[in-house]
């Protein structure tokens, strides 16, 4: 084979390998893909639902909560649902259910979110009770952009 040739050939699989060439990009996690929780009780004050650790820092895309109300839901009497870094802290996002109609599931969601702070590596769900909502079932969904290591 000719010097030339050879060269061709070796021309022709390098821009081969480069069209088929992959970048890895790290896994992006949504960790809120729970099943339908327990009810809270009737007229209760709420609580702390529960927690997710995250291994690295995320921005939050969006935050919703699939909400079944059993029961009394209105205006005056309704769950408050928020999403935050700290089992007490101040929210990154929340729901209410004062607009849904009771018995029936509908998905709500936030759209004023902010922003964890980065060294914050866990979040948290807080139902809390205004008045005397009936039982609450929730489905939640957090959608993450990993910005950390």
């Amino acid at each position: 084979m000719e010097q030339n040739d050879l060269l061709r050939t070796l021309y022709a699989n390098d821009a081969r390998l480069k069209q088929t060439e992959t970048k890895e990009t790290p896994p992006l996690y949504l960790p809120w893909a729970q099943r339908v929780l327990n009810p809270f009780p009737l007229a209760s004050s709420g609580g702390v639902w529960g927690e997710q650790g995250m291994p690295w820092a995320v921005s939050i895309l969006a935050f919703y909560v699939s909400a079944f109300v059993v029961g009394t839901n209105n205006g005056t009497n309704f769950w408050t649902i928020a999403l935050s870094s700290t089992p007490t802290g101040t929210a990154i996002a929340s729901v209410t259910t004062a607009a849904i109609a009771a018995g029936a599931f509908a998905r709500l969601r936030d759209t004023s979110i902010t922003q964890p702070p980065a060294a914050d590596a866990d979040l948290f769900i807080t139902l809390t009770a205004t008045l005397s909502p009936g039982a609450i079932f929730i489905a939640p969904a957090v959608a993450l952009l990993r910005t950390g290591n």
